[in-house]
């Protein structure tokens, strides 16, 4: 296998395919009735679902040590809780897959830590797992038109915080390979974590950044009210 290389040609390529892939699919189950729009929403919503399980596999195979078994990203918080909200769970699960899921699933299909390219079945699951959540997020917004408002970005960022601490211990817990959220220690790769402080200094950025994040995900939704209220 080849190694993996940032933004050469096959993860250009990767990334324009997954994000074409998305914006069809959105597109094609928008125009459908709403039976099949049902369908589609409990199928995408299993998929999710299936992936969040076969992670145990999935570390087994790519040899990766074995807390990786364990769906504990905040990815994996994402995938979890949209397959949930697609398969007709309340829109709290939609606000914490949003808010966990917009930024860090694209931030991670941008700077993947990833150490073969395609056809690595590693990558190609990587960019297959991450490219769900993103499509059970806009089927979400786009088709099923949910939103947050502030007060669910404000709930998101409470539990988040709580969590945190949650996993630190968690990490601390499953010995030196668990680095869950990336607590313990930054990222292998170039990712925009290379500009925060060494570890354990790391966390101290990287939580006002997550809830920067958090911000900016939900920003455009923020300025479309504002402009609502000066319409009015």
């Amino acid at each position: 296998m080849q190694p993996f290389i940032l933004f050469d040609q096959i993860h250009l390529f990767t990334l324009l395919l997954t994000y074409g892939v998305i914006v069809i699919a959105i597109f094609w189950i928008r125009s459908q009735s709403t039976d099949r729009i049902q369908y589609a929403r409990v199928s995408v919503g299993i998929l999710l679902l299936t992936h969040a399980v076969m992670q145990v596999f999935n570390a087994y195979s790519y040899q990766l040590a074995w807390q990786e078994a364990i769906p504990l990203h905040m990815c994996d918080f994402s995938k979890i809780t949209i397959g949930l909200y697609l398969l007709g769970y309340g829109s709290r699960f939609f606000h914490c897959a949003f808010f966990w899921g917009v930024i860090p699933a694209s931030m991670a299909l941008l700077t993947p830590a990833l150490t073969y390219t395609f056809p690595d079945p590693e990558y190609v699951n990587f960019y297959y797992g991450h490219g769900l959540i993103l499509l059970g997020i806009g089927i979400a917004l786009f088709v099923l038109n949910e939103r947050p408002y502030f007060k669910d970005f404000l709930f998101v960022v409470g539990i988040t915080l709580l969590l945190t601490l949650i996993i630190y211990i968690i990490n601390l817990i499953l010995g030196a390979d668990a680095n869950f959220w990336y607590l313990k220690d930054k990222p292998q790769g170039d990712t925009i974590m290379n500009f925060f402080p060494s570890a354990p200094l790391h966390i101290f950025a990287l939580i006002p950044a997550a809830i920067f994040a958090f911000f900016l995900t939900y920003l455009p939704f923020l300025i479309k009210d504002n402009m609502a209220i000066k319409d009015s």
